[in-house]
């Protein structure tokens, strides 16, 4: 099984590196950090030119996301293809992603992954049948499997786990996000200021390391989420069913 290679980026740059087949775009995590319309159109014109397919980053909901997502995709829709998806973070954008643009694959982003996170887990003394169970995630089971057939959603965003990633069901495929791992999220940042009404600066309040004598891990900090660097890959990719990588050059948001 071939491995794509997909760039992820949550602001527009200018241009392009070599060497990736997909571009990811937009913000997984938090609605402020959504890049504009103008940044998203950028980013698409920019992946054609590269030969390069595009799967745009939805965020978690908050009441006005999805008006807004709405627009964005009624505008988007004479511009993406078959081959582009759309990554979902809230079930909610799913039925405005299916009237929209009916032409894209839905992909279930990392937040709907019910994967177990957490450094601390690294350290428990587990059984075979507890390590397998805290390798796996939501959609594993068969009646989860048939959930997501009847939706016609067959890829998945996963995070590459301290403890392991258990092999997906057969019938899905696997995009496996590097070298951040979403450890937590919340809809509340402490760095946004809710009466102002827009969205947050690139800084995005910084990032900064979190660390305890719990574990020999620190937690990368930006904006609302936390996350791990985990840059060793597990072996035999395909025999997770992972078939893509999906490559962060800066903390995710």
């Amino acid at each position: 099984m071939a491995v794509e290679r997909a760039l992820c980026l949550s602001r527009w740059e200018g241009s392009l590196p070599q060497g990736y087949q997909r571009l990811y775009f937009g913000a997984e995590f938090c609605s402020w950090a959504f890049p504009p319309q103008q940044q998203v159109e950028a980013a698409l014109a920019a992946a054609r030119n590269a030969g390069w397919s595009f799967s745009l980053l939805t965020p978690i909901l908050r009441e006005e996301t999805l008006s807004e997502l709405s627009s964005l995709f009624s505008d988007l829709n004479p511009l993406l293809q078959s081959g582009d998806e759309v990554v979902i973070s809230d079930f909610g954008t799913l039925q405005l992603v299916r009237d929209l643009l009916p032409q894209v694959e839905v992909v279930l982003g990392r937040a709907l992954s019910g994967q177990k996170r957490g450094p601390r887990i690294e350290d428990l003394e587990l059984s075979d049948e507890a390590l397998d169970y805290f390798q796996q995630g939501s959609w594993y089971s068969r009646e989860a499997v048939k959930l997501l057939q009847e939706e016609g959603i067959v890829r998945v965003e996963l995070d590459n786990l301290l403890q392991g990633v258990a092999p997906l069901p057969k019938e899905l495929r696997g995009s496996l996000n590097t070298p951040y791992a979403m450890v937590t999220s919340s809809r509340n940042c402490p760095f946004h200021d809710d009466k102002s009404g827009a969205r947050c600066a690139v800084t995005c309040g910084e990032s900064f390391r979190l660390s305890t004598n719990q574990t020999s891990h620190s937690l990368l900090q930006a904006g609302n989420s936390q996350f791990l660097t985990i840059a060793q890959l597990p072996e035999k990719l395909s025999e997770l069913g992972i078939d893509r990588l999906v490559e962060h050059s800066h903390l995710p948001r």
